[in-house]
């Protein structure tokens, strides 16, 4: 990747990132004036309404975060530089790989331990853990089936 090519993915990143900011900053203001009700009254959201609050807050500090990382990439031009060493360094690459690849097998196989246990508690959240545990697996083969086909 070149210097040319980072900027012009940091614009589209940019814009895209930007845009998304509004999300949260209108779920607080609709959620502010009382006129969106969320889910049944044994929802999180109606024992502690400071949550969605919360949620979208660190929400809109990410996205704030990553658009001034983005700014700053367009503007500095020996941040540029260091993000783009960063980025084609080899043995990052091979990090983020491996921790990608470990972390998503922790994750389905925690997913099948909570399925179990909630067998145990509630007939609900055993089938939501199910589908979850589908899902991945679904999504593991479909990404499997386009890397063996485009390598």
């Amino acid at each position: 990747m070149s210097l040319e090519e980072l900027k012009s993915k940091t614009k589209i990143k940019l814009t895209v990132m930007s845009i998304s900011m509004l999300l949260p900053i209108i779920i607080i203001v609709v959620m502010g004036l009382g006129k969106w009700k969320i889910g049944e009254s044994k929802a999180v959201f109606f024992e502690a309404p400071w949550v969605p609050y919360t949620v979208c807050a660190i929400f809109l500090g990410y996205l704030v975060y990553k658009n001034f990382n983005y700014i700053r990439i367009l503007k500095c031009e020996e941040y540029a530089n260091k993000v783009l060493i960063a980025k084609n360094d080899e043995r990052n690459r091979c990090i983020k790989l491996n921790a990608k690849s470990l972390s998503s097998k922790i994750f389905i196989y925690a997913v099948g331990v909570v399925a179990i246990f909630c067998a145990f508690i509630d007939y609900q959240y055993f089938y939501t853990c199910i589908v979850i545990f589908a899902g991945y697996l679904v999504i593991y083969y479909l990404v499997l089936l386009y890397y063996s086909k485009k390598f």
